[in-house]
């Protein structure tokens, strides 16, 4: 019986592997499909035939293209987020965190496939309210937490952190859409950092 147990987990353990596998070979696919093409011109048959898997099984482990796009806005998400995770530290101070964010963002989401996929096709395809509702999850959840802490320590103006959040997102939302479409690209950013920077100290509290 223990052999029988050990054969099945291991048979089980190699199932999962090979259903891990081609989802991430599908949501990679998709990524440079609706990366080149957007969402609405991205070809299914291109995407499973560059995952080297079948339409049945596309629809099997997403159900439809809306489905897949999304897997793969939230893949994204969570590449950013690990990265700007991973230079934030407990020695910062949360206005340090922000601005780090904010820098972090602006060099991950102005490249074309990212801002493509984030900034332009995923409010649409998948909605304004659920987009956001992930985003809480991933970089937007992360900007949140620190706007809180900054409130609990009264570091900051204003009892609104939805609010303030939500502005602070907005303003890095179409800073990155001017940035990504203008031609002295550098430039812009560099000056759209230093605007929303200059908005992060105005909402410093001074100390009593």
């Amino acid at each position: 019986m223990p052999h029988q147990s050990n054969t099945t987990a291991v048979v089980g353990g190699r199932r999962e592997a090979n259903t891990r596998a081609t989802r991430d070979a599908m949501i990679a696919a998709g990524r440079a499909a609706f990366s080149e093409h957007g969402f609405a011109a991205a070809s299914l048959e291109q995407i499973v035939e560059d995952a080297g898997v079948t339409t049945g099984a596309l629809y099997h482990h997403f159900g439809n293209k809306k489905a897949l796009f999304q897997a793969v806005a939230e893949s994204i998400e969570q590449e950013i987020m690990t990265r700007i995770s991973a230079e934030l530290t407990d020695t910062m101070s949360g206005w340090q965190q922000l601005e780090t964010g904010i820098h972090l963002t602006f060099e991950l989401c102005t490249q074309a496939g990212v801002h493509r996929i984030l900034f332009s096709d995923a409010p649409n395809v998948i909605g304004m309210r659920e987009w956001r509702n992930i985003e809480m999850r991933y970089g937007f959840g992360l900007m949140y937490q620190v706007l809180e802490k900054l409130r609990a320590a009264g570091e900051i103006k204003g009892d609104s952190v939805d609010l303030t959040a939500s502005i602070l997102l907005g303003g890095l939302m179409e800073a990155v859409h001017v940035a990504v479409a203008a031609e002295d690209r550098e430039q812009v950013i560099d000056d759209a950092k230093q605007t929303l920077l200059g908005f992060i100290k105005a909402l410093r509290r001074d100390p009593a």
